[in-house]
């Protein structure tokens, strides 16, 4: 987590903003909101990564990263949380979240 969300990348590739998947595999609603995150992560290629924490897995990451409760969705950017979201989301709710981290970061590319 440290190394993939929190971390500038040292090696000269751009920093793109992280979007964090905080679910567990006996989590129903989590179990829902994976294919958006994954619908999400194609529409938005190279310009952001998806990384996936499972709770029961690491749950001191995610008590770190003030999760109460899954699925959780936090887009960083160089270690900051540029947004959160609670809950199963549709997928038009996470792309305006993504849209609008993209935009203030001044890297949405305007489609014409």
């Amino acid at each position: 987590f440290d190394q993939e969300v929190l971390k500038n990348k040292d090696d000269g590739s751009e920093n793109l903003p992280v979007l964090v998947l905080f679910s567990a595999p006996w989590c129903g609603p989590c179990r829902l909101t994976n294919p958006v995150v994954k619908e999400i992560m194609k529409q938005y290629q190279n310009k952001i990564e998806v990384v996936e924490i499972s709770t029961d897995d690491l749950p001191e990451v995610a008590s770190d990263a003030g999760v109460l409760s899954i699925p959780t969705i936090q887009l960083y950017y160089e270690g900051k949380v540029m947004d959160t979201i609670v809950g199963c989301v549709a997928k038009n709710v996470l792309a305006r979240s993504v849209d609008k981290v993209l935009e203030d970061l001044g890297l949405l590319e305007e489609t014409v």
